[in-house]
């Protein structure tokens, strides 16, 4: 047999192939996946809560479930720890494979989990259905407050009594909780304590910050700034009174501050007045001008933060004496003994000290004779000094000119007057305009003669020397920096203290809205109440009018002063003001009728009669009788409520000379028009007929932009003085 190679190498490739095919069939064996329950890692895993988008969604998770057969409810559970789901907190359910959260439905869940707020916080998450459990995936969360801050100390029981003995010692220590924070919060957290009179449910408030607002829950509040809150807050000086308080934490974001209030606590609190007395009143043997007796006290006026006079003092009888604060309750009167003042500190002139009797009075201790004694309550102290005769300042007068004081503007014509008053002080009634910002500047001036070339003060003059300078006040930052008065216009006291380094106002008024003139020496009024005429408050205490007098030749010359409209029981006669201390112009005279009326006995006509009550004058200047195209305007409309609109009561506005009409006028917020004759409606002047004649119309007016494009009142509701000046074009309210 013959075997070739061929055959051979056929039969070996034969056996290789077949070899080859038994390993291929071995590693071919195919094997299936296990089947999984799986929450898939989310693709962000910080997520940082806005308060400002609550709606929106915090977070989106899904998962695989290859173990049930369709139809299953699932869990979302959520934990602090990683490990330990023991007691884990259900976020919700689910009966699809994916689950997600509000940023508010979130926040709720994570803070009641103990998450802290404003801090990045580790949490975790799986879902479960039945006995399945799925892996675990993380976050890190970063919530926000919903806890507002709850007060620890103190309770409702706390009572306290306020006193100015030691008014920086402290009187309440507030603590407090903020129980949604932990140590390392990411934001600032401002806190305040909010101050209300009990059962205001916090209608107004008054508050009080931390001097270093460094995020400590507590604050220590002294006698003076409890004090303060407790009176701000409606509270009586010396009566017991209940306050509110809470703690307003604030926080601030992007979209502005998240703020959020602890509820109130109530405490007592009986707080001390901080109101000087205008006059001290002293009484005792060592003031033998005064005695122990209340027939003659010896008065010490206020004057800014001081009280200062002349005294006759005397060692004799024992030399004692107390001050007292009320002449007309006597020896019921408050009263300030040495100790008083020794307790709060007051250095005190060596010829006084303790009498060291029952009631612990001053003794006078030095040579009889008289002293200017002075108090000094900012600087605490007690001085005797020589005698002082009249006022003592650097200058007798300060002289204001500028457009910010009308009665004077910038001229020379008529300055306005602020006389020295006291020790270092210049105080007196001015009349301050604003008029929204233009024409509101001023400058001091010592000497009228010199005019411009005076010395003048500006506000950096006084801003440079460490003054106190009223806020209604600022610099105008014009060219020569004057004072630029952004307050409300009106009549103020203005008082510069150059001791205290203040400059203050304060806004005066009257008793009465205005006094009544009755008579037949009064012609528009007559012996009856159908007219009677007003001289209406121009502040201060000053009733100022122009007034219609006559004499007659003696007859029909009487009228009387009353201070209700219709009440004849009201009535001032002219003995009244005499025996009130009035200096009375020589034009009036006791009528020596039935009644001791007024008489004036000067010459028929226009007067301008001013009743200053603080002066203690009654003053007549004879005035230009008035000039001008009509005798009055007449003022309709809602805007005006006494006339409304409607011909039964329209308001005049009278002229009052050279072109100008005058007089008060209440407002409120609508419209209204001027006419020229009464009861025609035809004769009307709106908003646009001023505007157009080029009148300057005040800011509290516009055009009402209603069909007959009335006048509109968008100041505050109140009585004005309306003026309408046709030669300089301009239209005011005061």
């Amino acid at each position: 047999m013959k075997i070739s190679i061929k055959q051979i190498s056929r039969f070996i490739l034969g056996l290789t192939l077949l070899f080859m095919a038994c390993e291929t069939e071995e590693t071919l064996n195919i094997t299936t996946a296990e089947p999984v329950f799986e929450l898939k890692q989310p693709s962000i895993s910080n997520i940082n809560l806005n308060p400002e988008l609550p709606d929106n969604p915090a977070f989106t998770i899904v998962w695989t479930d290859e173990l049930s057969d369709g139809g299953s409810t699932y869990t979302v559970e959520l934990s602090t720890d990683p490990i330990a789901f023991e007691s884990p907190m259900t976020l919700g359910t689910s009966n699809s494979n994916r689950f997600s959260m509000s940023v508010a439905e979130f926040n709720e869940a994570v803070i009641g989990a103990g998450v802290p707020a404003f801090e990045p916080f580790a949490v975790f998450m799986r879902i479960s259905s039945g006995s399945l459990i799925s892996n675990v995936v993380s976050f890190s969360v970063s919530s926000y407050a919903e806890t507002p801050p709850v007060i620890t100390s103190p309770d409702n029981t706390f009572e306290v009594v306020l006193s100015d003995v030691a008014p920086s010692d402290t009187a309440l220590t507030v603590e407090w909780d903020d129980p949604d924070f932990g140590e390392n919060a990411t934001v600032e957290i401002s806190y305040a304590l909010e101050f209300s009179e009990a059962g205001s449910d916090f209608a107004t408030v008054f508050t009080v910050e931390p001097e270093e607002n460094n995020g400590a829950t507590s604050m220590a509040l002294s006698h003076e700034t409890l004090n303060e809150a407790a009176l701000n807050s409606g509270l009586t000086a010396e009566e017991a009174g209940q306050l509110d308080i809470r703690v307003k934490a604030s926080i601030a974001l992007d979209g502005g501050d998240m703020v959020r209030y602890s509820e109130g606590i109530t405490i007592t609190v009986t707080p001390y007045d901080v109101v000087l007395p205008p006059v001290l009143y002293i009484v005792g043997a060592g003031v033998p001008d005064a005695g122990w007796s209340w027939n003659s006290p010896v008065e010490l006026t206020l004057s800014g933060s001081r009280y200062g006079g002349n005294v006759n003092f005397s060692p004799d009888n024992g030399g004692n004496f107390r001050f007292f604060t009320d002449a007309s309750l006597q020896w019921a009167s408050p009263s300030q003994n040495f100790p008083y003042y020794e307790d709060r500190g007051y250095t005190i002139d060596s010829n006084f000290q303790n009498a060291n009797d029952g009631d612990l009075n001053f003794q006078f201790v030095g040579t009889a004779g008289l002293y200017y004694l002075e108090i000094d309550t900012e600087n605490r102290t007690i001085t005797l000094g020589d005698p002082r005769t009249g006022p003592n300042c650097e200058h007798d007068q300060l002289w204001l000119v500028g457009a910010g004081v009308p009665d004077a503007g910038w001229a020379w014509t008529s300055p306005v007057e602020l006389p020295c008053t006291g020790n270092g002080i210049y105080s007196g009634a001015v009349r301050l305009q604003n008029n929204g910002g233009a024409d509101n500047n001023f400058r001091f001036f010592t000497d009228r003669t010199l005019e411009w070339g005076s010395p003048s003060f500006n506000y950096p003059h006084y801003e440079n020397a460490g003054y106190s300078i009223d806020s209604n006040f600022m610099n105008a930052g014009d060219g020569d920096s004057n004072f630029a008065f952004v307050g409300t216009s009106g009549d103020y006291i203005l008082t510069i203290n150059d001791t205290s380094k203040t400059i203050t106002l304060e806004p005066i008024s009257c008793a009465l809205d205005q006094l009544w003139l009755v008579g037949a020496g009064v012609p528009d009024a007559g012996w009856g109440w159908g007219s009677p005429v007003a001289l209406p408050c121009f502040g201060d205490g000053v009733y100022s009018g122009n007034v219609l007098l006559q004499n007659n030749n003696g007859a029909d010359n009487n009228f009387r002063f009353f201070t209700i409209e219709g009440d004849w029981g009201s009535g001032q006669n002219y003995p009244y003001y005499e025996g009130e201390g009035y200096t009375i112009d020589s034009n009036f005279a006791n009528a020596g009728d039935g009644d001791s009326n007024f008489a004036f006995i000067g010459t028929t006509g226009t007067y301008k009669l001013t009743v200053d009550t603080m002066a203690k004058t009654i003053t007549l200047e004879e005035v230009a009788v008035p000039n001008c195209d009509l005798d009055q305007l007449w003022l309709v409309g809602a805007g005006v409520p006494d006339a409304g609109w409607g011909w039964d009561t329209p308001v005049a506005l009278p002229c009052t000379g050279n072109g100008t009409y005058s007089g008060n006028v209440t407002f409120g917020n609508d419209a209204f028009r001027f006419f020229t004759t009464e009861g025609d409606w035809g004769s009307g002047l709106n908003y646009p007929y001023y505007e157009g004649e080029g009148y300057t119309i005040d800011s509290d007016f516009a055009n009402a932009m209603d069909g007959d494009s009335n006048f509109l009142f968008n100041g505050t509701p109140g009585t004005y003085l309306l003026t309408v000046d046709t030669v300089n074009k301009t239209i005011t309210l005061q």
